[in-house]
Order: structure tokens, then sequence, then C-alpha cells
């Protein structure tokens, strides 16, 4: 960057105008460091992204984060152009539940952690900038956000893996923390590391979190949405929490249930709609959907006769999974026979649509009770579908889970 430098005699400090395009005052109180003017128009962006959180203590949040991203970002880009916020469209649901904000530079991640206290001795970083992979990143920076004086000030940074070696976690707040005197102190080092080891090692190995069924986060997001929960990242097992912040849907869903806004809640099948004849149109017969030998092997009863069905009634569902070229794609099949009033025998069946009757190697299913508890799980490598035999009590829910690569697909059912 070049530099055009004053002395100014109104807080006796050095400014400078950067030529590089972005116009920004930048105030060295240290050259070590970055000290940031915050313009009146950041001030008002910041109020009005702060208004999009419920409590006063989250819009305070907000208004710190958006304030330090803003200024941070305008600097950044006079040299890096491509650098970005990451996750921009759920900036209010983070900042609701968590501080911090991360910002990309390329692959690079950048964490800045922003704090309003006027003795910053300390960098202070949520678990869940830490030990959940998806959200990890390569730098934290740690910064001091002084809205009255128009200005941040960030004065040092750390990586992942001295967060790791070195910090002290604090199982009660479940934040990392490092001292003023562990953190490297001089930016002009961070800007030298970055342009030029810009793909060295920064980050330490990530146990993975567990996985969550739709249902499961459901019930999450139903107990952790009551506003009355202050702190909901301290609520439940981080493990629990990390994993429900894994995926923005989640994350987003948290978000509206705690400011209380109606969310799309998932459709759920009424198996016991199918004995009084009411199906929806998604809910085929099996020969309008399914190959010729895929349907002989569905209704072969115990006597070995292929004309009649095991269960009473059958139906299919061809899945929204994008299938790989040249690959057809595939249905679940779901048969029910009544017991009696209370209880019905199921079968569940998930197999391909086309002629050629083989799976993909990642096809992954998973049953799943009313809890979203995982009650039985099969991954297809061979021709044979994957078929669930039980039974279940009228009223009792349970859900299926299919998952493709990276895509995952869940039907709840009713019995």
């Amino acid at each position: 960057m070049a530099w055009g430098s004053i002395w100014c005699t109104k807080c006796c400090l050095w400014q400078a105008n950067c030529w590089a395009g972005s116009g920004m005052m930048v105030i060295f109180a240290d050259p070590k460091e970055w000290w940031l003017e915050v313009s009146p128009s950041m001030q008002a962006e910041a109020v009005q992204q702060s208004q999009l959180c419920r409590s006063i203590a989250s819009r305070q949040r907000a208004y710190l984060n958006a304030l330090c991203l803003q200024a941070v970002l305008e600097w950044i880009r006079a040299d890096v152009t491509a650098a970005a916020p990451w996750l921009t469209s759920l900036l209010p649901a983070i900042w609701d539940v968590v501080n911090g904000t991360t910002m990309m530079l390329g692959a690079i991640r950048l964490v800045l952690l922003p704090t309003d206290a006027i003795d910053a001795s300390e960098l202070e970083v949520p678990q869940e900038w830490v030990d959940c992979p998806s959200w990890a990143g390569d730098y934290y920076l740690a910064a001091q956000v002084n809205p009255e004086a128009s200005w941040v000030r960030v004065w040092g940074y750390t990586t992942h893996q001295e967060l790791k070696a070195i910090g002290h976690y604090d199982s009660i707040d479940r934040t990392y923390s490092l001292a003023a005197e562990q953190l490297t102190l001089d930016l002009n080092a961070f800007w030298a590391t970055y342009q030029l080891c810009g793909t060295a090692q920064t980050r330490q190995a990530i146990a993975p979190l567990p996985e969550l069924s739709d249902m499961q986060a459901d019930h999450l997001i139903q107990r952790l949405g009551d506003p009355a929960i202050v702190f909901p990242r301290l609520a439940v097992p981080f493990s629990l929490w990390g994993a429900l912040l894994s995926r923005s849907g989640w994350l987003q869903a948290l978000y509206l249930q705690r400011c209380g806004i109606e969310r799309t809640r998932p459709a759920i099948v009424r198996l016991s709609d199918w004995l009084q004849g009411q199906f929806t149109e998604v809910w085929q017969t099996v020969d309008a959907v399914l190959p010729t030998q895929v349907v002989m092997a569905w209704r072969s009863s115990e006597s070995g006769s292929e004309d009649v069905p095991v269960y009473a009634i059958n139906r299919a569902k061809v899945l929204a999974l994008a299938p790989t070229e040249g690959k057809d794609g595939f249905a679940l099949l779901i048969g029910i026979t009544p017991i009696d009033s209370t209880q019905m025998n199921l079968g569940l069946h998930v197999c391909p649509v086309g002629q050629q009757a083989t799976f993909l190697p990642e096809i992954r299913v998973r049953l799943l009770d009313g809890a979203g508890t995982e009650v039985g799980q099969a991954s297809a490598t061979m021709p044979e579908t994957i078929q669930f035999q039980f039974s279940g009590q009228v009223g009792e829910q349970f859900s299926v889970e299919v998952a493709m690569g990276d895509r995952t697909l869940t039907e709840f059912f009713e019995v």
C-alpha cells in the first residue's frame, strides 16, 4: 500500500489517507496496529443491522460486529479486492447467539473478535469459532471498538493452532483465550505471512461433530428457540450445539424461532390417511414408478406368489436427489398393513427407479424414531434395495433420511 501522512495536532497522532482507493482514514497510535475510522454511514448501517436481533444484548453484539466488519473490510479491500464476509445473509442469526465474524481472503479465513472493553488485555474466542469444523478460522484478530470516538483498533492476532495449543479453555462460558503477551502484536507480520505464506499451515485437526437428524435438530430448535433462554449456546452440550450450527438452514430456523417469526414446518405423511384412500400426488402406485423387476420383488409373499402383495397398501415417491450423469434416480417405497385398530406393520424400501437397478456407493439411509434417534441405517453398494421392516403404534412418528454425497432429504411420517 502507498500512504501519505500528516501530523494531526488535534489528536496528536499520525493520520494517513489511503492512496489505494478506499479514501478511508487510518489513525496510527502504533504503526504495528490498525486504527480505522468509523464513518457516520457505517454507524447508521450498523444500527440498522443490529435491529434484526431480538434482545438488547444481541443488538449490542451485532452493532459492534457490524462496525468492526465494515471498517476492517474496507481497509483490507484496498489491498485484497476479493475479501468478503462469510455467510453474509446469516450474520444476524450468528450475532444473535455468538460474538465474532468471519471474513474470507480467498481460502484464508479471518475471524474478527470485537469488544468495546476499555482494557483490551486478552483475546477471547467463543468455542464455535475453534471447534466447529465448518466455522474454524485460520487467523483470529483482536479488535477494540469505540463507537463514541468513531474508531476500530485491531491490535493483535493468533492462529487456530496457537489457540488450541496454548489457549486457556473456559468450560463455563466455552471460550478460548490468550493474554496480550501471547498474541502476535505486529499486524505487519500478518500481512507478510499472508502475502508470502498464504498456504501456511494454521489449523489444528478438529474432532468431527455428531450428525443430527432433521428431527433431532427440530427438537433442539424448538427448545433453544425459547427467547427466555438467554444463552442458548450454553444450554446444551457443545457437541449438539456445534452440530446444530453446522447447517445454515438450522441456524436460520433457530434465529427465526427466537425472533418469533413463523417458519415452515416439515410436512408429515399420515399413513392412517392411506387406509382411507387419501394420497397426495407425490405418492404414486409402485407400478407407475418402479421397473418391473423391483415391483415383482416388492410384491413377493411368504408363499412365493408374486401376485399377492406383502402389504395391503403400497406407495412410492421419487426422491429429488440430483442423479449423477448417466445414472437413474431413486424412489422411497412404503408399504403398510393394519394389525388392528392401534397398530400396523410397515415396510420401507429405497431403490433405483431405472431399468439398471444399481446403487451409487454414496447412497445412505437412516431410519429415525420420533425423537430423532437412529434406529436403523444402511448404505447401498450392491444392486439390492435397502429394506426395513417394523411395526408401529397409531400416532407414533418416524422419519427416513436419504443421503447422496452432500445432499440429504428427509421424509416425516406418522403411523
